[in-house]
Formats: structure tokens, C-alpha cells, sequence
């Protein structure tokens, strides 16, 4: 009994992997009637913007990149936080710990966060003055 309900499930599990392959093996390829195109930007880099524009452009990827660490690692501090300050109640140096990683992951949010819009605005400031010349 054991035997032939392992055998229906390989073979279920099989007929599921293979049904596909073999229905969209029937179409013909998509035919090309252009070659692919070549990306033209590099981090939303286009060939009209200045090096300054660009260079900006890449940082703002690179601190949003940041930034999402940066919330992972504060939402990690938090809750490990919230969990030294429930376990150790009575415990008065486990209780400022707990509030001291509070506070820095607090910090480091709006530190995060502060670089990213500064960032972003510098982008504006700069990509506004030299669209203008």
C-alpha cells in the first residue's frame, strides 16, 4: 500500500515537472525582427546627463542599497531590543542596554534615511542646473 501511494506521488510529481516542458516545446520561437538592443544607461545614467549627474545617480543607488540594510539591520536591533528589555525586567543594566540599542537603531534610521534624501536632492539640484544651460 505504502509502496503505490510513493509511486502515484512520483509519478504526479513528474507528470507536473514534465507537462509543461513538453506542451511549450510544440510553439515555434518568437521571431526577432529586431537584434536586441544594447542598454544605454548604466544605473539610470543616460547619455545626456553630465558626469556629476551620473556619479550622483550611482551614489543614490548605492545608498538605497544602504538603506535597505539599514532597515533590516534596525528592525533586527529592535526586536532584539524589545526582547532583552521583556526577559530581563528586573535586570537595570539589561534594561539600559535594551534602551541604548533602541536609541542607535533609531539613529541610524534617520542618519539612513537623511543620506538618501540629501542625496536625491543634490541629484534634482544639479540635474535641474544643468538642464538649464
Amino acid at each position: 500500500m505504502n509502496l503505490s501511494i510513493s509511486r502515484l506521488v512520483n509519478l504526479l510529481i513528474i507528470t507536473l515537472l514534465l507537462v509543461p516542458y513538453f506542451s511549450f516545446g510544440q510553439f515555434p520561437p518568437p521571431e526577432q525582427s529586431q537584434p536586441p538592443s544594447i542598454p544605454t544607461s548604466f544605473f539610470g545614467c543616460t547619455q545626456q546627463d553630465s558626469l556629476r549627474v551620473c556619479i550622483l545617480k550611482i551614489l543614490q543607488k548605492v545608498l538605497e542599497v544602504i538603506l535597505v540594510v539599514a532597515l533590516a539591520l534596525a528592525a533586527i536591533f529592535i526586536a532584539t531590543a524589545g526582547f532583552i528589555y521583556l526577559t530581563k525586567g528586573s535586570d537595570n543594566d539589561a534594561r539600559k542596554k535594551a534602551n541604548s540599542m533602541l536609541i542607535f537603531a533609531a539613529f541610524g534610521l534617520v542618519i539612513a534615511f537623511l543620506s538618501w534624501v540629501i542625496t536625491a536632492f543634490l541629484v534634482e539640484i544639479i540635474r535641474r542646473g544643468t538642464q538649464a544651460i
